[in-house]
């Protein structure tokens, strides 16, 4: 009789077939499985033999695994007697906190040892009473709408509009222009009018032409939709305050995503001072931005005068999974949040992972110069990038503009260098005629190149970088991204428009919280449309619902959802092809 698995060996089998494929992590958590030690009273990392190219193994972590997991044991305590309690804190804890509290700045700041969502839920509940208004954008997490249906609270959703990336307009392999209608160039105008311009002028550019043609060479550039978010604009939530005021209904918060997944930062000053105008709290998750502390070039939100913001360490600081901090800017919310905490953090917290949230930290404070490193790494490797033709480096300010009302060409307000978002051109195909994907560049950095991205969207991957990535490593993503570059191209397309917009237009029957608890059933996707959705819909990562509990299921999320789950993406919410609606009466 064959003696069963215990759980154990079943999670251990697949975490070292996963280290023994020798793949590099260009995803969370952000140690990326290299661990920190001591060296001359500052913390830094210790180099594997490859120079710090590839992350260490289990077996050279910790020499063998069993003297690990003796070691993890080791070091995992209750709150015994002599030992602290991080509800409570007196003794070497209250001191951790209160080193944390000077590097950032705050009033107060906590651990977490639930992750971020534990942090969203208690900023939420500590800002909002049961059946307030709040003001939420639309690409917030799954976490901000768990606690909207817990409080039943009533959202208005600030939606971020999405925004376009150009393209030089190149030629293809049969050296025609690939520029096509429905499309502007970087001046605004239609692909129609700038065709008609050059028609007009044929005789003065036909050897310019012909030269870009022999070349491969065409200095215009077309831009293209996205299914990438850009930022919170101010002027779109001061008129959604001003609108709610006036039908008696302010929101007692405001919360926001910024940096996004995608890397993408909101003007949080101009909406602190818009917020705060009008008597609102202003929350921001700051989940993906949690080494923005330590970068030249960037403001954290604390700094910019949100009241609660929270952080995820293990997403880009040396931190171990499941850890991350709220930092609370604003003194009059201080006692609801030690309240909330001890609702939602759990009764036995793990001191391992707050001893990994103070090594990050103090990794950070001392280690300045190496996140000044780490920019300059990560503004060479965009330089490179540049030379790519069909796939691109997300680099707002220079390839990316988001359309917005009475603006044309708008910027993203800002951007993480250190997200590292591979868009594919719509349009691009491969050797054999197939329509290119994030997706598919997602597998083929895995399987060819050993590389693992964070995630893959229909027309995008992610890739996070952190400090610990050495040159070497940007050096590998590199070439790996040219190479299959190389192999792809780029044909004219009837159509620029991505079928990806699901998130705007969304409209509510009845506020989540309610929706939550009605009766349910689950009838097929297409056959879904007018009905009221029953439970949330979403990919994962990152975790945006395209539905919530209590919204009218629309065409365009019909179609959406069809199309994340077509291109191969994690979808929750979609069983057999049929998602929860709530029962007709």
């Amino acid at each position: 009789m064959l003696r069963r698995k215990t759980v154990r060996e079943y999670i251990n089998e697949a975490l070292e077939k996963y280290i023994e494929k020798g793949t590099y992590p260009w995803h969370m958590p952000g140690h990326k499985r290299r661990p920190l030690e001591k060296s001359d009273g500052s913390m830094c990392l210790k180099d594997d033999e490859n120079g710090g190219q590839l992350p260490q193994n289990v077996d050279n972590i910790s020499k063998s695994r069993e003297n690990f997991w003796n070691g993890v044991y080791a070091h995992d305590f209750t709150e015994a007697k002599d030992l602290d309690d991080m509800h409570e804190p007196e003794m070497f804890i209250a001191d951790s906190l209160a080193e944390m509290k000077k590097v950032y700045g705050t009033f107060a700041t906590y651990m977490l040892v639930n992750g971020s969502t534990s942090g969203l839920m208690t900023a939420i509940h500590a800002t909002c009473r049961r059946g307030d208004i709040i003001l939420a954008a639309r690409n917030c997490h799954k976490a901000v709408y768990n606690a909207i249906c817990m409080l039943e609270l009533e959202p208005e959703y600030i939606v971020p509009d999405y925004v376009d990336m150009r393209w030089r307009c190149g030629v293809n392999q049969n050296g025609e222009q690939t520029i096509t209608d429905g499309m502007t160039d970087a001046s605004g105008e239609s692909n129609r009018e700038t065709r008609e311009k050059m028609a007009a002028s044929s005789e003065v550019n036909h050897e310019t032409e012909e030269k870009a043609a022999v070349n491969g060479e065409d200095d215009r550039e077309v831009s293209e939709k996205t299914d990438i978010l850009g930022d919170i604009s101010p002027d779109k939530v001061e008129r959604a305050i001003n609108m709610l005021i006036t039908d008696g209904r302010k929101p007692s918060a405001v919360i926001i995503t910024s940096p996004t997944y995608e890397g993408v930062m909101s003007d949080i000053r101009t909406l602190a001072e818009i917020a705060h105008r009008y008597g609102i709290y202003l929350i921001v998750d700051e989940a993906q931005g949690a080494h923005l502390n330590f970068m030249e070039g960037h403001e954290t939100a604390m700094e910019q005068g949100a009241d609660i913001v929270i952080e995820s360490l293990h997403k880009t600081m040396p931190a171990l999974t499941q850890t991350s901090l709220l930092h609370v800017m604003n003194p009059k919310l201080d006692e609801r949040v030690r309240r909330y905490l001890q609702i939602f953090q759990t009764s036995s917290p793990s001191y391992i992972f707050m001893q990994s949230m103070e090594k990050a930290v103090a990794f950070g404070a001392n280690n300045r110069a190496g996140f000044v490193e780490y920019g300059r790494r990560l503004e060479i490797f965009a330089e490179k990038c540049d030379s790519l033709r069909n796939i691109r480096l997300f680099k707002p300010g220079v390839n990316v503009s988001k359309n917005d009302e009475g603006c044309s060409a708008c910027k993203v307000f800002d951007h993480d260098e250190g997200r590292l978002v591979f868009v594919v051109r719509p349009g691009t195909v491969d050797g054999s005629g197939q329509i290119f994907t994030g997706v598919m560049l997602a597998d083929i950095l895995a399987d060819r190149y050993g590389l693992i991205v964070e995630m893959a969207s229909v027309s995008y991957v992610i890739c996070i970088s952190s400090v610990v990535d050495s040159a070497a490593s940007y050096d590998i993503l590199f070439r790996a991204i040219e190479e299959i570059d190389n192999d792809l191209e780029h044909r004219v397309i009837v159509d620029g428009s991505r079928a990806m917009d699901i998130i705007s237009g969304r409209r509510s029957a009845m506020v989540p919280g309610k929706a939550w608890d009605e009766p349910s059933e689950m009838v097929p996707l297409e056959l879904s449309v007018g009905r009221i959705s029953g439970a949330f819909v979403y990919a994962y990562p990152p975790g945006i619902p395209v539905l919530a509990p209590g919204e009218i299921v629309d065409e365009r999320a019909v179609c959406g959802i069809d199309t994340m789950i077509r291109s191969g993406l994690n979808v929750s919410g979609v069983d057999d092809g049929c998602i929860a609606v709530l029962c007709e009466k």
